[in-house]
């Protein structure tokens, strides 16, 4: 099948794609208690409050650089979490209604950021990226989603450790979002 052009998606449909693996997400930090946001799946790693912030955190950086061409942070904390990451993570790591909203936060802001960015910069190089160069910016976007699904399975993996029930890990299993979008 080499050769064949199809359309993979368009940027709207892959958002709300997005938007099921987040609702995901979002219910898998529901189980966790704010004492277990503290917890690490080995002594030296990133606590399970800190790898929730990492995911809102790299697809905050992916999509600001890749809708905006702005990969460096301007202005204050409120406006830019990154002009200082650490001071950020402090501020959300360790309640789960914080870090609940920084995640929906993100997410919004991601849809945002795409309605007001050109279609060429999903399909064009980002030569700006100063992250992964050479890389088109639907990769890009790609990238930090599956960022997401990587943390979020070790995350499942911790919840089951500590005997937590989580949620069906693939958002079709969870009507509130598969219905409205069965057969679309």
């Amino acid at each position: 099948m080499t050769g064949v052009t199809t359309v993979y998606t368009t940027l709207e449909r892959f958002l709300d794609h997005w938007d099921g693996v987040r609702m995901v997400t979002l219910k898998l930090l529901g189980c966790f208690l704010e004492a277990d946001l503290r917890r690490t799946l080995w002594p030296g790693s990133r606590t399970v409050g800190e790898m929730f912030h990492h995911i809102g955190a790299h697809q905050f950086y992916a999509a600001r650089g890749l809708f905006l061409q702005q990969w460096e942070p301007k202005g204050t904390l409120e406006e830019s979490p990154d002009a200082d990451w650490e001071l950020h993570k402090h501020l959300t790591v360790y309640k789960v209604e914080t870090l609940h909203h920084w995640l929906e936060g993100v997410q919004q802001q991601t849809r945002t950021w795409a309605q007001e960015a050109l279609e060429s910069r999903l399909t064009d190089f980002a030569t700006d990226n100063p992250w992964h160069e050479g890389m088109r910016g639907w990769l890009l976007l790609q990238h930090a989603y599956q960022d997401e699904v990587h943390h979020r399975g070790q995350l499942y993996g911790l919840a089951r450790q500590m005997g937590l029930l989580p949620p069906d890990v693939f958002a079709v299993d969870h009507p509130d979002y598969w219905n409205e979008r069965k057969w679309k």
